[in-house]
């Protein structure tokens, strides 16, 4: 790491001295712009000598890169995809299937017995065929329902397997 250092050291020396014993040069100085005339293309080409530098005339962006609604292949920044298009519409004299069903949850298998206010949290109890359950928030029934919320007069489920929200009534608080 030494000799990198010693090194990187000459180069800068070598650099500054450079530098310091090369004097300034003209293409130092500040140069202002020229005003410029407009001149038509035909008369520069053949009363101006060559040495002069013309600045040519601007031309409006759309005539350089083009329109953006239209040649897509001339767009500056315009999309490629190698995908064929999409088609616009279905083939004539085809039937268009409708649309699958949205899901929906089965019939509430649950009937509301009671409920009761026990440790600050309510327990309600429901009756599934001959099977009671008693049940807080958050308790998940068979992999299949998760009571969300249990905050009279309703106590909200979710149909886990779509996660459809259902809603029970339970009475009020009292």
């Amino acid at each position: 790491m030494k000799r990198k250092h010693i090194v990187l050291g000459a180069l800068f020396a070598g650099s500054a001295a450079v530098l310091a014993f090369t004097g300034g040069t003209s293409a130092d100085q500040i140069v202002e712009a020229a005003p410029h005339r407009h001149v038509a293309p035909q008369a520069a080409s053949s009363s101006v000598p060559s040495s002069v530098v013309m600045i040519a005339a601007l031309r409006a962006r759309v005539e350089r890169v083009g329109a953006t609604g239209g040649d897509s292949g001339r767009a500056l920044f315009g999309a490629l995809s190698l995908a064929p298009p999409l088609p616009t519409a279905a083939p004539t004299g085809t039937d268009i299937p409708p649309l699958p069903p949205a899901p929906s949850a089965p019939d509430m298998p649950f009937t509301y017995l009671g409920k009761q206010a026990a440790d600050g949290r309510w327990e309600v109890y429901l009756a599934r065929g001959e099977e009671t359950l008693i049940v807080r928030d958050q308790t998940i029934i068979d992999g299949t329902y998760r009571i969300e919320t249990i905050s009279p007069p309703t106590l909200t489920l979710v149909y886990l397997p779509t996660r459809l929200v259902q809603t029970l009534e339970i009475g009020s608080a009292d």
